[in-house]
């Protein structure tokens, strides 16, 4: 029955990454489509609104990953162990123009809204974030969400895009190091969510988990971080499968 179930989360995750990679492909060719078509009497908000709806339609996926990291499951930010968000003008720019004129908490990488301008900026190109679980979970997997569909990619949104990051795990909240479950590196221009295997798969259950991120794409003044999400197995009732290796 293990063997059963992890080759079923398994298949769960290769589905999760095709699903990306149908969608990015599809709002590619759909934007393709509408820029050579002339539609009279629809508006460019009009055009993206239609767009939008297809997009939607291949989020509803029997096949989707639990995300321990959402903040309706029951996640949450510790904010006394995660950097700061950045000042600077108090604007997340994209294509060069002004998307939000305040700053957004380090919670928001734990929601579901990703549009453009959305997300947690940090200073420079270094930062982390400290994660409590909803539950004690055996982590799998984690996808990094940048929210700006490849069509649409521009030098600004590239750039303040994480590059190298790693995921640590941890079992209390004092744990001042935690054990490394993967070093990642995150490519813009490719499917806007990017899952990547952790390498101590089913090794022991987490409370604790902090992304950290250890470049972005050349950006100066801040990194944006849209969403992150956790994938694993619910630890239940007397299930221990040892201390996580450091």
């Amino acid at each position: 029955m293990v063997s059963l179930d992890k080759e079923l989360a398994k298949v769960q995750r290769q589905l999760h990454v095709l699903q990306w990679r149908a969608r990015d492909i599809t709002e590619r060719a759909l934007h393709e489509a509408l820029r050579r078509t002339e539609l009279p009497g629809f508006t460019g908000e009009a055009v993206q609104k239609m767009i939008d709806q297809v997009l939607e339609k291949l989020e509803e996926s029997p096949f989707q990953m639990t995300n321990y990291a959402s903040k309706t499951s029951g996640a949450a930010i510790v904010r006394s162990k995660t950097s700061p968000s950045w000042i600077g003008s108090g604007r997340v720019f994209w294509q060069s123009l002004p998307l939000v004129a305040y700053m957004r908490p380090p919670e928001v990488i734990l929601e579901p809204d990703n549009h453009p301008g959305n997300c947690w900026p940090f200073p420079g190109s270094q930062g982390h974030v400290f994660i409590k679980l909803p539950v004690a979970v055996f982590p799998t997997a984690v996808t990094i969400n940048h929210g700006v569909p490849a069509a649409a990619y521009h030098a600004d949104s590239i750039s303040s895009a994480p590059k190298d990051f790693a995921v640590y795990g941890l079992q209390e909240e004092d744990d001042e190091k935690g054990t490394l479950l993967g070093e990642f590196i995150f490519t813009p221009g490719q499917a806007p969510g990017q899952t990547f295997q952790l390498k101590n798969e089913h090794s022991a259950f987490i409370k604790y988990v902090r992304l950290q991120v250890l470049s972005n794409w050349g950006h100066r003044d801040y990194t944006c971080v849209y969403q992150f999400r956790l994938h694993g197995d619910p630890a239940h009732d007397g299930d221990a499968r040892g201390k996580l290796s450091a």
